[in-house]
């Protein structure tokens, strides 16, 4: 964990993948570590899963910090309103008609690629010395604030194929509640609890005059402030995910109505070390688990499917969410690409398999593992050295 991200960084590529490699070279060599042949327990997918993008969004929230106006965040609403349902509706398509799976495991392979993974993208998000400039609002923005707030669109339809996967069709399904219920309230109440979460803690470090009190309040107590922001808004039925983002977001209030910068302070540091242990240790087991069989049940169609939706339909749909920014063209196209898939479509995965009644769990295991391995290596390749040309060449 210490000296692969040293390396990666020399070499101008994630992390993550020289991780990943080295989690197949731990199954190759024997580690007794028990790889799964095929498919995970979905039960123990969900939890370990949900904690690592738990403190991943947590540490989005708090990259992005004392930017609270809707002019900031006009563009990542783009790739939300725009973008994400574009790319899910032809998912949807050719899960329907190409890969010939059942609607109900259409809708929900559909969901599970859209969102923007916060855990693997972190090594494309905001940097903590890049917070005072008007790099604020270039790619590395977008891609955080997307990955922070994507799951309030991706989790509905993740409902939706679970009740469709529990009833004979459309007919059966309650769309008025789906819509009322999963698509507002559940998203209102995620918000409205971990923004008056966030603002409460920030607000107790505005009355913190003492130094010592001030770090004890910003150094372990984030992990604590993350976890119940997601207990309280699941204990209101609303979506946790949403709710520790904007915890963390509003966490840096006070720094903003004082006018102060947004300084790399205790509870930043700690959150992103935890993360990038969490990282470290689900792409290692992730590596070991792709070469341990499931590769096997992989056909040349799903390898066709899963190289489209990472390097054109990504891409294409990113680019027609950014028509009418001032973005130069090349940038536009390179936020449009960096759509990364990761730990958080094996939760809406397992979630989704656990809860409802799929008859397609085969194919959709394959086609997220495929998408979440050529992320890792695509992505991971191209990702530090774009963001550097950006810098370099186009600040923002």
């Amino acid at each position: 964990m210490a000296y692969i991200p040293i390396l990666a960084e020399r070499l101008k590529i994630a992390y993550t993948l020289p991780i990943f490699l080295v989690g197949v070279v731990f199954y190759y060599l024997g580690v007794p570590i028990p790889w799964q042949a095929a498919m995970w327990e979905h039960g123990t997918v969900v939890v370990v899963t949900e904690v690592i993008v738990i403190i991943s969004l947590m540490g989005a929230g708090l990259k992005i910090g004392l930017r609270y106006s809707f002019g900031h965040w006009r563009n990542p609403l783009r790739l939300i309103h725009t973008s994400m349902p574009l790319y899910m509706l032809v998912i949807f398509g050719i899960a329907l008609f190409i890969l010939q799976i059942d609607v109900a495991s259409s809708i929900l392979l559909a969901a599970v690629c859209a969102p923007t993974d916060p855990v693997l993208a972190s090594d494309l998000e905001l940097d903590e010395d890049e917070l005072e400039t008007n790099k604020n609002t270039g790619m590395r923005y977008l891609l955080t604030a997307e990955a922070g707030i994507n799951d309030g669109l991706a989790f509905p339809f993740v409902f939706l194929a679970i009740l469709w996967s529990k009833t004979m069709g459309h007919e059966s399904v309650d769309l008025i509640h789906w819509l009322t219920f999963h698509m507002g309230y559940k998203i209102i109440v995620g918000v409205l609890i971990g923004g008056v979460l966030g603002y409460l803690y920030s607000l107790s470090i505005k009355k913190a005059t003492h130094p010592q009190m001030t770090k004890v309040l910003s150094g372990f107590v984030g992990v604590a402030l993350a976890f119940l922001a997601f207990a309280l808004a699941e204990m209101a039925h609303g979506y946790g995910f949403l709710a520790t983002f904007f915890a963390g977001l509003f966490a840096q209030y006070h720094k903003h109505t004082k006018g102060t910068s947004h300084v790399k302070d205790e509870i930043f540091v700690f959150n992103k070390e935890l993360e990038k242990f969490l990282i470290v240790l689900w792409t290692a087991v992730f590596g070991g688990f792709l070469v341990s069989g499931i590769l096997q049940m992989a056909t040349l169609l799903h390898w066709g499917v899963a190289l489209f939706l990472i390097m054109v339909l990504r891409p294409v749909t990113g680019r027609i969410g950014l028509t009418g920014t001032n973005f130069t063209e090349k940038k536009k196209w390179a936020i449009g690409f960096f759509g990364i898939k990761g730990v958080g479509s094996f939760f809406y995965l397992a979630y989704a398999l656990k809860n409802g009644n799929f008859t397609d769990e085969g194919q959709l295991y394959v086609m997220v593992t495929l998408l979440v391995a050529l992320s890792i290596v695509v992505h991971g390749a191209s990702g530090p050295r774009v963001v550097a040309y950006f810098k370099r060449n186009n600040p923002g």
